[in-house]
């Protein structure tokens, strides 16, 4: 009996961004390209909106220009006042046409999707990172049962033997590799997950049980095949064979470890130098979390329930909650024994596991962050949106050191496909904003010629005569 799982299985997010990502850009395979090209056509969407922007700072700009005089002279008469010059300046704006509003507009939409974005890529990461184990563990119990042992009997401390269809061949040549010799033996039962498992089953001398395989087996020209006839209906009140069973049972599962590694390399989410793209692209990550780590993420996603039986909409063997069990540890008694022992051999394996990511991501953030914000500083300040006078200035100052270094804490804390989307719509937005700023500065003849307009405030001014050339 095989359990052959399928993505329909696991519960998968059900918000607009999560339908986007997993099903629309499904014609693309790799999901980091799917952030990317989602993001790129998002932005292209909304473009109109930044060029709106850019059209109207131009068109306040020429109108700081034309009101220059009369804001010098304001400056002179309520100097003193800042509140009462402050009211001056927005009523003399006001009057010219002056949009406050304008940059408003496309900061608020930035700030919807920053925040639905991460909420949804959030959802994404936890279901990837469980779909992700799911094919792990079936395919560790597929490989366990083609080795001979029903997996359910095992997990109930049985030990029997199946029925189904076994590759004899195949196993009688990992066999033949593994039990060659007492070292060679050690060397597949030594990890701690197996020693602990040992432990559990109280087998004292594993290696020794093993090497009987090789002298009554190996030895003798019989194969694996005879060996599951003779034992196919032992049970394990007789201690000589229950060691015997049991030591072949947990040999036979690293065997089934080994089919793990093979499953996580053809499924898992990897994106240029980044191992996992659902977790943080920094050093200090493992692109496999450990238990406490896995359980805490799959616990934050609470409408999910991947690891309770009881509340899991996806429902992964749902005739089976025996299995769900062994599988999910919901009720922590294991803590997390069948996770770590199924993804045991990824873990061991530096070039899958260790260093997720190299702060990367994380730099590309901070630093396209301050390059936006200095622009933007600039081009408001030119506009006449921001000046020394506004209360907002010194505000305006603060968020842009304050933005990179709260971006920067979501990027090392956040998986990496979050962090790519911060990236992306950075970068896209400074290639939009470097494309409108040309557009309107071809457009710049046409403001000059209708912003020459003289708002008049108290007694004529020889200053008031603007742009009379």
């Amino acid at each position: 009996m095989a359990f052959l799982m399928s993505a329909v299985d696991v519960a998968a997010p059900s918000g607009v961004w999560e339908w986007f990502i997993l099903n629309v850009f499904g014609f693309i395979s790799n999901y980091g390209w799917r952030v990317v090209v989602f993001v790129i056509l998002l932005k292209l969407v909304l473009s109109p909106l930044d060029f709106y922007q850019r059209y109207k700072m131009r068109k306040n700009q020429r109108i700081t220009e034309a009101l220059k005089p009369q804001l010098e002279k304001l400056e002179k008469q309520y100097g003193n006042d800042k509140e009462a010059l402050q009211r001056k300046q927005m009523e003399l704006n006001k009057k010219a046409g002056f949009s406050y509003m304008s940059a408003c507009i496309p900061l608020i939409i930035t700030l919807v999707l920053f925040i639905t974005f991460y909420t949804a890529l959030r959802s994404v990461s936890a279901y990837m990172e469980f779909k992700q184990y799911v094919e792990m563990y079936d395919s560790y119990v597929t490989a366990y049962e083609d080795s001979g042992f029903d997996y359910t009997s095992r997990v109930n401390k049985n030990f029997a033997f199946n029925s189904g269809d076994i590759n004899y061949a195949e196993i009688d040549a990992w066999l033949n590799k593994v039990v060659k010799d007492e070292e060679t033996i050690n060397s597949y039962i030594d990890s701690e997950e197996i020693s602990e498992l040992f432990a559990a089953v109280t087998v004292n001398n594993p290696a020794k049980t093993l090497m009987r395989y090789k002298t009554d087996y190996i030895d003798q020209g019989k194969s694996y095949s005879d060996y599951v006839s003779e034992h196919r209906g032992d049970t394990i009140s007789n201690k000589e064979t229950a060691d015997f069973n049991l030591a072949m049972s947990i040999l036979m599962q690293v065997r089934a470890q080994e089919a793990t590694v093979k499953a996580f390399e053809e499924n898992r989410t990897s994106f240029l130098w980044i191992k996992s793209l659902w977790v943080a692209d920094v050093p200090w990550a493992n692109s496999v979390p450990d238990w406490s780590t896995f359980k805490r993420t799959m616990s934050s996603i609470k409408k999910y329930h991947y690891l309770e039986w009881d509340a899991n909409p996806g429902k992964v063997y749902t005739d089976n909650q025996t299995m769900f069990n062994d599988m999910a540890d919901p009720d922590g008694t294991t803590n997390g024994l069948t996770y770590k022992i199924v993804t045991a051999k990824v873990r061991d394996n530096s070039k899958l596991y260790k260093t997720n990511g190299y702060l990367i991501m994380v730099i590309l953030v901070v630093g396209l962050s301050l390059l936006s914000q200095f622009i933007t500083t600039r081009q408001q300040k030119q506009s006449g949106q921001l000046n020394q006078a506004q209360a907002g200035a010194g505000m305006m100052k603060m968020m842009m050191w304050i933005m990179p270094l709260m971006l920067a804490a979501f990027a090392l804390s956040s998986s990496s496909a979050f962090t790519l989307y911060m990236v992306t719509n950075s970068a896209m937005s400074l290639i939009i904003n470097f494309i409108t700023t040309l557009i309107v500065n071809l457009m710049d003849g046409g403001f000059k010629k209708k912003n020459t307009v003289v708002v008049k405030h108290g007694r004529l001014d020889p200053n008031d005569r603007i742009n009379k050339k």
